[in-house]
């Protein structure tokens, strides 16, 4: 049994990003943590947002789901968001960290990696996933074949209602995007659909 932690900077960027794979750790007897930087105040009601997140994490069945209290669209990589990732490393104490890549349009999703790195830096295994806004040089390195939980994944996008109906939440409307990008990632790896991840350090132990 592993004790993994995922950590994005907005409602939906875990679930969109890594949510099958999370749900095949909980398949697999894993423990699953959460951390959410922000409540995603910059656009939608913050109550609202925590509210559709709490119940995607309901849904994938997590052992606990935490929020940082920083402020939507001012994500730093600096010390506050450091200390913050840091205090639930070492309250949960994960085998494996998953975090937004670096390579990303949205500043908040881009501290968010830059400061898992540093608060991460004892961990033995970190994965960078990928999202709506993601660049076109994201290295897909690692993947997860996600066909057991890919109709779950499918359903928990549909919770985050604010977003659909968002301007900015085109990619959770667009179910034929999400359903794309697994199918093709699952070419990639010779697969049916999967979730891909980038390298950031995986120690491989005796």
């Amino acid at each position: 049994m592993q004790t993994i932690l995922a950590i994005g900077a907005h409602p939906d960027d875990i679930e969109l990003g890594c949510g099958g794979t999370l749900a095949i750790h909980k398949m697999n007897g894993d423990k699953v943590y959460l951390l959410v930087l922000t409540r995603g105040e910059a656009s939608g009601d913050p109550k609202v947002r925590e509210m559709e997140c709490r119940k995607a994490a309901d849904m994938l069945g997590v052992d606990g789901l935490f929020f940082g209290g920083l402020k939507d669209t001012k994500v730093h990589d600096g010390v506050e968001t450091i200390l913050v990732i840091e205090k639930f490393i070492d309250r949960v104490e994960p085998d494996l960290i998953y975090t937004q890549t670096f390579k990303d349009t949205h500043q908040d999703h881009r501290n968010t990696a830059y400061a898992t790195l540093s608060a991460g830096r004892r961990c033995k295994k970190i994965l960078m996933y990928e999202g709506a806004s993601t660049l076109r040089d994201f290295a897909a390195e690692v993947f997860t074949n996600i066909k057991k939980s890919f109709e779950l994944k499918k359903r928990i996008t549909q919770v985050f209602g604010s977003q659909i109906n968002n301007k900015s939440g085109g990619y959770l409307s667009a179910s034929k995007a999400i359903v794309g990008l697994a199918s093709f990632r699952g070419y990639q790896a010779g697969v049916e659909v999967a979730e891909a991840f980038e390298v950031v350090k995986f120690i491989l132990e005796s």
